[in-house]
């Protein structure tokens, strides 16, 4: 953990977030990354990696060594116009899929169509 501040200067100043987790059922950082324009890279044990590899906001790999240096080496090798679009991706992402208003609309079209089916 690193305070607040801090966090939020290191993600906008790096050029994109590595997340090779073993199991994640969400992944807050995950989400804070792509409110950044973060290309995410990430792995297939992040539950949201489906929604970050559609938008085309990351890579998605297995939670192994392999998998982590073929993240970091895919991404380093691409074109740099492809970064730039996968950084707008990631925002967009974001928004479209995790800014808070769109998360809770989302549940709340879930909680009334439950509640219309019972």
């Amino acid at each position: 953990m690193i305070p607040e501040v801090m966090k939020w200067g290191a993600l906008r100043s790096a050029e994109f977030f590595l997340f090779p987790s073993h199991m994640e059922n969400f992944g807050i950082v995950v989400s804070e990354a792509l409110s950044a324009g973060l290309p995410t890279l990430i792995s297939d044990q992040v539950n949201i990696w489906r929604e970050i590899e559609a938008d085309g906001a990351g890579l998605v790999a297995a939670d192994n060594l392999e998998g982590a240096c073929g993240l970091l080496r895919s991404y380093l090798e691409m074109p740099l116009e492809k970064k730039i679009a996968m950084r707008r991706a990631a925002r967009e992402c974001f928004e479209a899929r995790f800014e808070i208003k769109k998360a809770a609309q989302a549940l709340n079209a879930v909680l009334a169509n439950v509640a219309a089916n019972v």
